[in-house]
C-alpha cells in the first residue's frame, strides 16, 4: 500500500472478530499488531464497532465497496461461502454506502479503535 498515490482502505471491525481466537494467542497478537501499523499509515483507516453498540446494520455479514476514478462506476463486492456477488446498480450502492455511514458513525475513532485493539492483545496474555 505505498507508492506515489497508494489505494485508500476504510475498514470497520466488529469487535467479534478480535475477541474470536483463531489460532493461537500468538498468532492474534501478531494479527492485532499488524492491524495497528496498518491503521498507523495514512491512507488506512481502521474503526472498531464494540460490542457495547448492540445490533447494528453490519450484522448482516461483510461487503465491501470498491470506488473508482471517473467514469467507472462504484460496486459493492459481497462474499458468501460458495461465490461473490457484485452490486452496481446505483441504489444498491448507494443502499450500502448508507450502511456503511451508519457503521462508521457508530464505531470508535481511529485512536480509540487502536486503543481497544491494544488492550484486548494485551487481555490475551492474561
Amino acid at each position: 500500500m505505498g507508492g506515489e498515490d497508494p489505494a485508500r482502505l476504510w475498514a470497520i471491525l466488529d469487535e467479534a472478530v478480535l475477541r474470536r481466537t483463531v489460532g493461537s494467542v500468538e498468532v492474534m497478537r501478531d494479527q492485532m499488531r499488524n492491524l495497528v501499523e496498518a491503521s498507523e499509515r495514512p491512507n488506512v483507516t481502521v474503526q472498531l464497532l464494540p460490542f457495547s453498540l448492540g445490533a447494528h446494520p453490519g450484522l448482516y455479514g461483510p461487503f465491501v465497496i470498491l470506488t473508482f476514478p471517473h467514469p467507472t462506476p462504484d460496486l459493492v463486492w459481497l462474499e458468501n461461502p460458495k461465490n461473490s456477488v457484485y452490486l452496481e446498480s446505483p441504489e444498491d450502492v448507494d443502499n450500502y454506502t448508507d450502511i456503511f455511514d451508519q457503521l462508521r458513525d457508530s464505531a470508535l475513532d481511529p485512536s480509540e479503535t487502536r486503543t481497544r485493539i491494544a488492550r484486548i492483545s494485551k487481555e490475551l496474555e492474561e
